[in-house]
């Protein structure tokens, strides 16, 4: 169960001098111990900042991250990433990509930086009483997505074309995973999933077509794999799910209303679903009635992290009221997303940053 009234989506943009010391480190001209010294200093004063700003939940900004997916996902055997050059809106972008490499498997037994990350976001958060760490992961379809639909690779190492023993280790290995932040004292996960809103963009359906798979077949791999990772989960144990339409230095990447995916992912038993709608291209809140059947909490992205504009109170508690029209009481509000997906941050600054966050906090009049 997810009782929460206002919730943040989990980044925030980096502080210039986290940007300077990860430079440094890539450069070789900082050991990643002083690294992981500047990083903590940073996110102990984000946490302090959080809690003051009036946040119950707080996250570590995803301060420690290049990408709010694939550092993630490189914690499982069997996945890495390359690196490559990637033109869009007429700007040439490094970015990285994933792939398979071999059994997915995620070991508990092994050192992870995810998880060692989250044990200091434990203990900053625990210097605030009523205060809660949530964990942000990414989900396990975006290994089949990047795998897949980005590098269009069939046939992968250990697997060949056996997709459903793919999805039954990927599945495994995140089951593994939760149980292992439980264990570290994890009470509250968001799971991050853009893989949806791609196979709701016309553009990208194209390119899915292109090799050789349907939209339905796609959807049925998100479907199954996300449902099996959250089995055996902990029963006292929150897990949410967050997604939107793309957000690369505050630009979408994709376009499409959630009609036709929101009766697949509404099957899996999230406890709640952080949903974007920050403006008029998400289109109705219709789609998500189905929740009021599943007691599933949904979670209004009504709060722009991509648009410097702030919003006003009355603007958002109409819209607000729209949504609680359709989906019932079990409704929540946030940011449409984190502020800053990768490290380069959203087209916004630190000061509409946190006015943004005063406005979700504000509106808990009506909540």
């Amino acid at each position: 169960m997810l009782n929460i009234k206002y919730d943040i989506v989990g980044s925030f943009l980096r502080p210039e001098r986290i940007k300077t010391a990860r430079s440094q480190y890539a450069a070789g001209g900082l050991s990643l111990e002083d690294l992981r010294k500047i990083e903590d200093k940073e996110i102990s004063e984000l946490v302090a900042k959080e809690v003051s700003h009036g946040l119950k939940f707080v996250t570590d900004g995803e301060y420690r991250r290049r990408w709010w997916h694939l550092d993630w996902l490189k914690e499982f055997d069997g996945f890495t990433t390359k690196h490559l050059d990637k033109e869009r809106n007429g700007v040439v972008n490094h970015i990285e990509l994933g792939y398979i490499t071999g059994k997915i498997f995620y070991d508990p037994k092994r050192s992870h930086p995810e998880i060692q990350a989250f044990d200091f976001l434990c203990r900053e958060a625990g210097k605030y009483p009523g205060v809660t760490a949530k964990k942000c992961i990414s989900g396990p379809n975006m290994i089949l997505v990047d795998n897949y639909l980005q590098m269009g690779i069939k046939d992968v190492p250990y697997y060949g074309s056996d997709i459903d023993a793919l999805i039954q280790d990927i599945a495994l290995a995140y089951q593994g995973a939760i149980r292992d932040l439980y264990a570290h004292g994890c009470r509250y996960l968001q799971i991050d999933d853009t893989s949806w809103t791609y196979m709701i963009d016309q553009g990208f359906l194209k390119k899915v077509a292109d090799l050789g798979y349907e939209k339905s077949e796609v959807l049925e791999w998100f479907r199954r794999v996300s449902t099996k990772a959250l089995e055996n989960r902990p029963s006292d144990m929150a897990i949410a799910t967050h997604f939107c339409k793309g957000n690369f230095k505050g630009n979408p990447l994709f376009d499409g209303f959630y009609d036709t995916v929101a009766p697949i992912i509404s099957q899996i038993p999230y406890d709640g679903f952080f949903v974007e709608y920050d403006d008029e291209r998400s289109g109705s809140f219709e789609p998500w009635s189905v929740l009021k059947e599943t007691g599933a909490a949904f979670v209004a992205g009504l709060i722009s992290t991509k648009n410097p504009v702030l919003e006003t109170h009355d603007q958002i508690k109409q819209r607000f009221l729209e949504a609680k029209a359709v989906v019932g009481d079990r409704i929540a509000l946030s940011p449409q997303c984190g502020f800053a997906s990768v490290e380069e941050g959203n087209c916004i600054d630190e000061e509409t940053q946190w006015k943004k966050i005063d406005l979700l906090v504000s509106c808990k009049d009506f909540l």
